[in-house]
């Protein structure tokens, strides 16, 4: 019950059910199709996004990180981030990563001059770049569908769609924060109640 207005937020928010106006028909469709044919765990992904942090994984840990709050306050410049929500998996990139980090994963060490267009990661002989490797592997078999891995850059276009899935973040006019939608859900109890 205590999570009944977060999912709410979400769920006015997400493409299925409202969508922006930037969304085509095929894109709403695809989204309420996809919705349909889900099970519980994969609709509670789809409607709040997993939000994984890879920069400080335990190499020798053998469980996912703990999944962090969906905002963009968890994010740091210097971190990087795999977030999913069962149809869709985006690696976030800081421009203020480790050097060590970068290197070990993306074979360059510097945030830059990693190849943002490419769908896989290197596969690298490093115990991080293997760690990383297995959360992503991990993650896609716990989804009905084979999520296409995007890696984003801080500040690259992508960046905008990337934080579309921030759920607990303000996204225009129309689509208010989780707090700001809380505030409102209070206010009209009061209302209610006197």
């Amino acid at each position: 019950m205590k999570l009944l207005p977060l999912y709410l937020n979400c769920l006015l928010k997400s493409d299925a059910l409202s969508g922006g106006p930037e969304l085509t028909t095929d894109d709403r469709s695809f989204a309420m199709l996809s919705l349909c044919s889900m099970d519980v765990a994969s609709t509670v992904a789809y409607f709040y996004p997993r939000l994984l942090p890879l920069h400080d994984v335990d190499v020798d840990a053998v469980d996912l990180p703990v999944a962090l709050r969906c905002t963009a306050e968890k994010v740091r410049e210097d971190g990087v981030y795999l977030l999913e929500n069962g149809i869709h998996m985006f690696m976030w990139i800081g421009m203020a990563v480790d050097p060590d980090f970068l290197q070990n994963v993306f074979a360059q060490p510097v945030a830059a001059r990693i190849d943002i267009d490419k769908t896989a990661l290197l596969e690298l002989n490093t115990p991080i770049s293997r760690r990383v490797r297995d959360i992503v592997a991990r993650v896609r078999a716990e989804r009905q569908r084979c999520m296409r891995l995007t890696l984003v850059r801080q500040g690259d276009k992508m960046e905008l769609v990337f934080r579309q899935f921030l759920v607990e973040d303000r996204h225009g006019e129309a689509s208010p924060s989780y707090v700001d939608f809380l505030c409102h859900l209070h206010k009209e109890i009061r209302n209610l109640l006197s």
